[in-house]
């Protein structure tokens, strides 16, 4: 069995906090409101911008959360990225933070002198049940004013959004009402969503087919090649390492480089040696862990099922299950 063994990273970013101005229905981190408000403090920012650089990474983007709603400490992360000599591709922002273009285009001149270079400004229907479109189209003008460049996800978008009134905000359903029942299904065609996170309840009646046994039976591969990517890894502001785009899994960023031990990360590596089936007997054995849906969109929901079972149910053998929030503010 191959070793889960982090030693190269290819294209990836911070997460600068979990808290954000939204509780959008797709959100991979279910980050909220509700979450602490906690952002990336400089030295955090330098040691995981290190271990990024160490391990063969020159980039990063910086997502969150809303990054934005701490400029000052985004503007530390900057000031760190330029220092060490790992560029900032782009900033993810919702624009919830948009007042008016004059302060919006002032913030980000002040930003663009300490890095930034391109915001991805996320246009959805997830982010439109939060934020008025009006808000987007400001911070996206603003940008243009400041120099700032532009990366809009997605531009498709665009044209439903504009059908709807722009200084509102609008329901999933009412995009349903306007476009079709089918609709949400439709967005998976146009907007890359992985069934992670928030995701798995959105879409848990719309794609959910397999019965517990079906996805075990249909899932006779262990998960060592989807931990061990690290084409869209992701380092958050406490160090956490999140393998893959398992959200809630995490690997400290002083345990990169080297052989993940069995003690230390009973879960990750019974899944990458085991696969689901083996995490199952695992919960079992732990917490007396019993299916707890009828129908299971894929494993990955199953075991988002299965570390939230151990974690509300008082597992406490291992690191791996952070950040803890995850689990407790769905």
């Amino acid at each position: 069995m191959a070793e889960l063994n982090i030693r190269r990273l290819m294209s990836g970013g911070l997460i600068a906090n979990y808290f954000c101005t939204s509780t959008c229905k797709h959100c991979l981190y279910n980050c909220s409101p509700l979450w602490e408000k906690r952002y990336i403090d400089a030295d955090s920012a330098v040691k995981n911008l290190r271990a990024v650089r160490s391990l063969g990474c020159r980039s990063v983007h910086i997502g969150g959360g809303e990054p934005l709603l701490r400029p000052e400490g985004l503007a530390s992360v900057l000031r760190a990225a330029d220092d060490l000599r790992v560029s900032v591709e782009y900033v993810e922002t919702n624009s919830s933070w948009f007042k008016d273009l004059q302060s919006a285009e002032g913030l980000l001149r002040d930003l663009r002198k300490q890095g930034l270079d391109t915001l991805l400004v996320s246009i959805s229907p997830f982010h439109n049940e939060h934020i008025p479109f009006y808000k987007v189209k400001g911070v996206m003008e603003a940008a243009r004013r400041a120099g700032v460049g532009i990366f809009p996800w997605v531009t498709d978008f665009v044209s439903d959004l504009s059908r709807l009134d722009d200084r509102k905000t609008h329901t999933l359903a009412e995009f349903s009402d306007v476009f079709g029942r089918d609709y949400l299904l439709q967005v998976l065609e146009r907007y890359w969503i992985h069934m992670g996170g928030r995701a798995i309840e959105t879409y848990r009646t719309l794609l959910g087919r397999s019965t517990f046994e079906q996805v075990l039976d249909n899932s006779t591969d262990n998960c060592f090649a989807e931990l061990s990517n690290t084409s869209h890894f992701h380092i958050d502001l406490f160090g956490n390492y999140i393998p893959g785009l398992c959200s809630g899994l995490s690997v400290s960023i002083d345990d990169l480089g080297k052989p993940l031990d069995g003690k230390s990360y009973p879960i990750a590596t019974t899944l990458a040696g085991q696969g689901i089936r083996g995490l199952v007997e695992m919960a079992v054995d732990a917490v007396g862990y019993s299916p707890q849906n009828d129908l299971y969109i894929n494993k990955c929901e199953l075991c988002t099922e299965i570390r939230r079972s151990l974690v509300q149910n008082g597992y406490s053998d291992c690191k791996e299950l952070m950040p803890r929030e995850f689990y407790l503010r769905s």
